[in-house]
């Protein structure tokens, strides 16, 4: 963490100059990714460890229940968190660069206040959605789902202080209490429960023991941010801007719905034609291809705020290099993880237990190219989001979820996990097509990993 902050707060920018060191930028940027994708590693080892344990504790049936839960709880934290975990890390970095103190105390104030009431409120109206279909589905299913809508405010929370460590560079810090501290409660409580308690866990009684676990690493979190926030915004009086948090909100909250309905969609249409049997072993496939992700997503913690950084001093030309180095950097990272999970994803597949490697292999090798695919094309969306532009990511977003949709619809009933996959991928293909096209002709940087050179 002291790396961290000490490279956090290193100025790179001379006060004099448009222009930052583009050597100093590179070398935050590799540095901050580097931390991001250490956590990141870190996380998914310990979401392996995790959803291994609890697949052999609860049985196939129950870890279905569990996964198929975990995956409307990860549409509606989007849902709730309205944009804003996206939008303070675009805008903290503007206020930084502008010693606005009092407009970025106002910031954590209201944004906290938008999402606390906007996961209480979905929270709430889950609930009794559910509770009123309670006579459709099992009592596990039941149980588990009403459990489960505890969880929103809590990660949605962790979701908005990571937005806030982003926007101050501190990588480490934007994933470490989510994809770490989280999981680490978790195992420990699961493991108190079922070895010297005894207790015979269910689908409800671990996704009680994820609520507990979550709410322990929010208040590690809050800890860690009040005594990372600068000493001259603590004691400002604050200053509100509500319309602009609300109006970028609104649309990143678009960009961010669209997003996880293009991400979850799967999962959840899967669980509606073929049920949680056919829904375990997917999701652990989509789980074990989401390490291959984290190379991308590891660059892209340090990348987006300095791109809102960089565009906002009008810095054309550093944000370019940038972005076209940090492509590079994360196709090597994403290539060499895919590689590694091809070969050993059968046998890691099959350590969740009986018929998962055989029914989840070939879709988890179809989901690793198309996250080797992401890679190739670079960080479109964030040059879109983090600059003005963010309507028009949305729109392609849109078009990106809706063919993800129909193929779902389309190859789901006839191929089954195969074809989840290959739904996944077509609409992956068409977001990153269809993006990588628009910021070449608006924003003429080349965000892939191949030399095309700037459209000028």
């Amino acid at each position: 963490m002291a790396v961290e902050a000490s490279e956090a707060s290193r100025p790179i920018v001379d006060a004099g100059r448009a222009t930052v060191d583009f050597a100093a930028a590179t070398r935050l940027l590799r540095r901050g990714a580097s931390g991001a994708l250490l956590v990141q590693v870190g996380g998914a080892a310990f979401a392996l460890i995790v959803n291994v344990l609890l697949a052999r504790l609860v049985g196939k049936s129950q870890y279905g229940i569990y996964a198929y839960a975990m995956s409307w709880v990860s549409v509606l934290v989007v849902l709730s968190l309205l944009g804003q975990s996206s939008s303070v890390v675009r805008l903290v970095p503007v206020y930084l660069h502008r010693k606005d103190w009092g407009t970025l105390r106002g910031l954590r104030h209201g944004a906290s206040g938008m999402v606390l009431g906007g996961s209480i409120a979905i929270m709430l109206i889950g609930g009794a959605v559910v509770f009123a279909l309670r006579n459709q589905m099992g009592r596990a299913t039941l149980q588990t789902m009403l459990a489960a809508f505890l969880l929103l405010p809590l990660l949605a929370q962790l979701g908005l202080n990571g937005g806030f460590f982003r926007g101050y560079k501190r990588s480490v810090s934007s994933g470490a209490y989510n994809s770490l501290v989280r999981p680490i409660f978790l195992i420990v409580l699961v493991l108190v429960l079922a070895l010297p308690l005894g207790l015979r866990l269910d689908a409800p009684g671990i996704m009680l023991a994820n609520v507990v676990a979550a709410l322990a690493a929010v208040a590690c979190s809050e800890w860690h941010l009040s005594r990372a926030w600068p000493a001259a915004a603590k004691h400002v009086k604050p200053s509100y801007e509500p319309g602009a948090w609300f109006k970028l909100g609104r649309q990143l909250f678009l960009l961010a719905a669209i997003g996880i309905v293009s991400n979850r969609v799967d999962v959840l249409i899967l669980g509606g034609f073929a049920g949680a049997d056919e829904v375990g072993p997917y999701y652990a496939a989509v789980r074990l291809a989401a390490i291959a992700a984290y190379g991308l997503t590891a660059v892209n913690t340090i990348l987006a705020p300095m791109i809102a950084e960089r565009y906002a001093a009008d810095d054309h030309a550093t944000m370019a290099r940038l972005v076209h180095h940090a492509a590079r950097l994360t196709f090597i990272v994403t290539a060499a993880v895919a590689l590694a999970i091809a070969i050993s994803g059968y046998w890691v597949l099959g350590l969740f237990g009986k018929g998962f490697a055989e029914a989840a292999y070939i879709p988890l090798l179809i989901i690793l190219a198309g996250q080797c695919v992401a890679a190739m094309s670079g960080p479109t969306g964030f040059l879109m989001t983090m600059t003005r532009y963010e309507r028009q990511a949305s729109w392609f977003m849109a078009l990106a979820a809706a063919l993800n949709v129909v193929f779902s619809l389309a190859l789901i009933p006839v191929f089954g996990l195969i074809g989840a996959a290959l739904a996944t991928a077509f609409g992956s293909v068409a977001w990153n097509v269809t993006g990588l096209t628009f910021v070449r002709s608006r924003l003429r940087v080349n965000p892939t990993i191949l030399p095309l050179g700037e459209k000028r």
